[in-house]
């Protein structure tokens, strides 16, 4: 009878349409997703940075939670100016492509047919070595310096952003010009693995290190502590992994980061946090409270939680006809729930106090909650 009784006071009213919204799927694990996204092209400061990563929906500059997080990190590709440019005639158009030191050379390694009518200033790009990109001369990159020895030309690349005319400067003062090649295959004797610096969410706000968004205790400094002189952001090297503050207006390739999980700071009941959820249209994708599996995603989830303004967050589990189950049909993989739970103690959530399993509370009481999209 007792049970009879819970099956019809949680098929009725309002959670019984909700329900009806369901997707029609079952058994189905993880419903996790996140992703690094890795921009060299153009170069950024710190904050325009971190305002294009946001201009996505739930991006942000990247937050590393671990080591392997970082290990995993796939940054290692880059652009650098090289010495070919377009010359303008005495008309102000363009007109031929030549050398920065004026080297006369049959160089024909363009990635396509021709580079567009409005690049002036030619880069190359480490994924692809036996080619050349043109590009705005005003887009900041690396660059690759040469110095004449006995006939031959030997490169330095330079990890410091600037424009092209700014890395010719450069070049010339510290070497002989920016980099000259005389035939495509030469640019494999140049464009090598380097160590250099990506942006990453990490920064000093009011004497604390935080990131953009997300809570991490990571750090890997390339110093015992960061001065307070080199700067008020982090960057993380490209093949070391090493992390460095450094001045938040230097411009450099950045790392956004995003995952399908949106926390919302607002104490709702569970069905409340269940239409809440559901009513969610951000980046045009559906959203639904959110179910979790043991082991690493848990663990994972658990660093979401953390941020919460409340104890405990809501997630999708539910108790419905004799069965504790996910609301959108995924497969149920914690053990050790009741058979027959108390009175409206038939909803999930995630407390910051038990990081290993889910707990079981009265659905009228209110919390923040996790949904997924």
């Amino acid at each position: 009878m007792m049970m009879m009784m819970m099956m019809k006071s949680d098929l009725s009213g309002p959670f019984l349409l909700l329900l009806l919204c369901t997707p029609a799927v079952s058994g189905f694990g993880s419903v996790l997703r996140k992703q690094y996204e890795y921009y060299r092209h153009p170069h950024s400061s710190w904050g325009d940075a971190q305002s294009f990563c946001r201009g996505g929906y739930n991006r942000d500059l990247a937050v590393i939670y671990s080591p392997t997080d970082s290990d995993d990190l796939d940054i290692k590709n880059y652009h650098a100016w090289i010495g070919l440019f377009r010359e303008r005639n005495n008309y102000s158009t363009w007109g031929n492509w030549i050398w920065s030191n004026r080297a006369g050379t049959n160089f024909n390694a363009w990635a396509h047919w021709e580079p567009s009518w409005t690049d002036g200033c030619v880069h190359v790009d480490s994924h692809l070595i036996s080619r050349v990109y043109g590009s705005d001369c005003g887009y900041y990159f690396f660059f690759i310096c040469h110095k004449r020895y006995h006939g031959h030309y030997h490169y330095t690349f330079i990890p410091q952003s600037k424009t092209w005319s700014e890395a010719q400067t450069y070049c010339r003062d510290v070497f002989d010009d920016l980099s000259t090649f005389k035939k495509g295959s030469d640019l494999k004797k140049a464009v090598l693995p380097q160590d250099f610096p990506v942006w990453t969410g990490l920064h000093r706000d009011g004497g604390a290190w935080v990131w953009s968004r997300g809570l991490s205790e990571y750090r890997n400094w390339s110093e015992a502590e960061p001065s307070d002189d080199n700067g008020d952001c982090v960057s993380i090297s490209s093949l070391g992994k090493q992390m460095s503050a450094r001045n938040c207006s230097t411009r450099f390739p950045f790392l956004c980061y995003w995952d399908n999980l949106v926390l919302v700071k607002e104490n709702k009941t569970w069905e409340e946090a269940l239409e809440h959820c559901r009513a969610l249209r951000g980046g045009n994708q559906n959203h639904e409270l959110l179910s979790v599996q043991p082991g690493e995603e848990h663990s994972y989830v658990m660093r979401r939680v953390m941020e919460a303004n409340s104890d405990e967050v809501w997630t999708g589990l539910r108790f419905l006809a004799g069965d504790w189950l996910w609301v959108n049909g995924a497969e149920l993989l914690y053990s050790g729930l009741p058979v027959c739970p108390l009175e409206q103690q038939h909803c999930g959530t995630l407390s910051k106090n038990d990081t290993g399993n889910v707990r079981i509370r009265d659905c009228s009481e209110t919390r923040n909650f996790l949904c997924y999209f």
